[in-house]
């Protein structure tokens, strides 16, 4: 079972050709993992998943894991919109020292229950690595629920769910589908009103731009203080929003530059950072002790 805590989705650094600059996917690895985190996530959402070329991601992997060095779970995301494109990244996992790998319901085409579940069934006996459904309607436009997952139960390899919906976390966690189910919550805005009722591994993407502040959150919350942990989190979210108003993925890749990640941590297509966005980033990160 995944150990509590904070997990960090990770921002994949990239240079001008696309390629993974290592270095800096192994700084912001150590980073994360001397603030403590329980788990990493390779090529989620904010680690621009859908972005990363084919050709980098098995030496993205290796990086990944050769930094971790069991230090904490790595998990990875393998989401594909068919089960001919889970297949090859499946491969690539399989014989890779990780935690697990991390599925989605397949986008861009809607459909039903049963078809998202028949999808999910077959890409779990794709792998002999634990495998966990992130639970992302926003993106993959299919809300999963706990019919759905009594009907992966059965999967040797499933263990877990990753949702930032909080009943939905709750209920897992009330009424686990099977012995030794992990939940991990990542509604960001929540985190301090589920850590008491006992969600106590959650996860976000904003944690890698973060990490001194979100060390100081799993303190606080460790040590009983949740109106401590509440504050930072104030702190962090505000800063997020302010991020998203000047345009998130450019003001997230500015800050990574700032604290020392060399790269491009935005999609290739995104525009540059504005003056008023790189304002916000320097302020935010020097309001939050990160710099």
């Amino acid at each position: 079972m995944l150990k509590e805590g904070f997990f960090t989705a990770l921002g994949t650094p990239l240079d001008d050709q696309g390629r993974i600059i290592i270095e800096s996917l192994k700084k912001q690895i150590e980073d994360q993992i001397a603030a403590g985190a329980a788990g990493l996530f390779l090529f989620g959402t904010m680690g621009m998943g859908g972005c990363v070329k084919n050709s980098e991601y098995e030496g993205g992997l290796i990086a990944a894991v050769e930094a971790v060095d069991h230090r904490c779970a790595l998990l990875v995301s393998a989401s594909e919109n068919s089960l001919a494109k889970v297949t090859e990244k499946l491969a690539v996992c399989e014989d890779k020292d990780i935690a697990g790998v991390v599925m989605t319901a397949p986008y861009y085409f809607k459909s039903g229950d049963p078809v998202v579940v028949n999808f999910l069934k077959k890409t779990a006996a794709m792998t002999k690595q634990d495998f966990y459904l992130y639970d992302h309607e926003p993106i993959t436009k299919h809300k999963l629920n706990m019919g759905m997952l009594r009907e992966l139960a059965d999967a040797e390899n499933f263990k877990g769910l990753k949702t930032f919906d909080l009943v939905f976390a709750k209920q897992s966690i009330a009424n686990p589908v099977k012995e030794g189910f992990t939940t991990i919550f990542s509604g960001s805005d929540l985190f301090d009103l589920a850590y008491p009722y006992g969600i106590r591994r959650y996860m976000d993407g904003i944690f890698a731009c973060m990490p001194k502040s979100i060390a100081k959150v799993q303190k606080a919350f460790a040590g009983g203080d949740n109106d401590g942990a509440k504050k930072v989190l104030g702190d962090m979210m505000g800063f997020r929003d302010q991020m998203h108003a000047n345009s998130i993925w450019v003001c997230f890749s500015y800050a990574m530059n700032m604290l020392g990640y060399a790269g491009n941590f935005a999609p290739d297509y995104e525009l540059p950072v504005s003056d008023r966005g790189r304002e916000v980033v320097k302020a935010g990160l020097a309001g939050l002790g990160e710099i």
